[in-house]
């Protein structure tokens, strides 16, 4: 318990943005968190809001999550629409922590429910290069506010995180700065905290596969933060992802991934309009991460 207060919900000002970098979506869970360029448009708000325009089409999306054994409880809903030029989108984010109990001295004082709230506006732009091309470059930035309730008070925060996603086929790349302009939060107490960027960078390649009747996505990621918290590769600050993606006939996928060093797998099926994803993860301390997902097209 004392390791997951520390690292994700912690009050402290170094991780008092842990509650945003939590995977959403169990396509990317799945993928190990490789997803800054391979977001669907509904998901884009909590991934790269430039991926809002790399699909035409209207979306909504939902997601459940428990993870270390229900411990943290969080959800999202999200509607999208793009024209592959222009793209708009609206999320809702929710991280709930039930039952938390809080201690001094090892001696337990009270429990309370704790909660997250995000809302984002996003919007996203196609960037022109001529008539004809194969290379398509896009922009997108979040708005979001930020509502925390704890025992120690409440605090309202604003923010804005900024997105680029180039694609030349077969390859993609992308970088998705969150709090870019360094979000703050204003506790009712009279403090104030401040979530510092977050560098998200990614890139994928596609390759058919005709013989199997599909394709494979390969997905690589690195997360670099500018604070001196504890990371896999400590020597450049940095948390990689790796993920991996077997598409058949756009019906069916089979997933795996490797999330700053724990394993993760799912799988997805598409039926018609709707899109149904899975994802999980194991840690070896904190214990087994389940994310359900799905889209509807309309």
């Amino acid at each position: 318990m004392f390791l997951l207060l520390s690292f994700l919900v912690s009050f402290g000002a170094k991780y008092a943005g842990e509650f945003l970098d939590l995977p959403v979506s169990g396509r990317a869970q799945a993928m190990g968190g490789a997803y800054v360029t391979l977001a669907r448009i509904s998901e884009s708000p909590f991934w790269n809001p430039a991926c809002i325009v790399r699909e035409e089409g209207k979306q909504i999306f939902l997601f459940h999550s428990e993870s270390f054994g229900g411990i943290i409880n969080y959800n999202a809903v999200s509607s999208a629409m793009s024209d592959k030029m222009q793209g708009l989108g609206l999320a809702l984010y929710q991280v709930g922590y039930p039952d938390i109990i809080f201690t001094n001295d090892s001696v337990a004082l009270d429990t309370a429910n704790v909660d997250d709230w995000v809302l984002y506006f996003t919007y996203g732009k196609k960037v022109k290069f001529g008539e004809v091309t194969t290379s398509c470059l896009y922009l997108g930035a979040n708005v979001k506010t930020i509502y925390r309730r704890w025992q120690e008070g409440s605090a309202y925060g604003f923010g804005i995180d900024g997105g680029v996603l180039y694609n030349f086929y077969p390859f993609s790349v992308g970088l998705y700065i969150e709090n870019l302009t360094t979000t703050l939060l204003f506790w009712n107490a009279g403090t104030r905290e401040f979530i510092v960027p977050l560098l998200k960078m990614g890139i994928s390649y596609e390759v058919p596969a005709e013989r199997f009747l599909g394709k494979f996505i390969l997905a690589g990621g690195l997360d670099t933060n500018i604070e001196n918290k504890i990371t896999k590769l400590d020597a450049i600050k940095s948390d990689p992802h790796i993920g991996v993606e077997y598409v058949y006939e756009d019906r069916f996928a089979v997933r795996i991934g490797w999330d700053k060093g724990d394993m993760s797998f799912g799988a997805g099926i598409k039926l018609g309009s709707l899109t149904v994803d899975y994802g999980q993860s194991y840690h070896p301390q904190l214990g087994t991460n389940s994310r359900l997902s799905g889209s509807v097209e309309f």
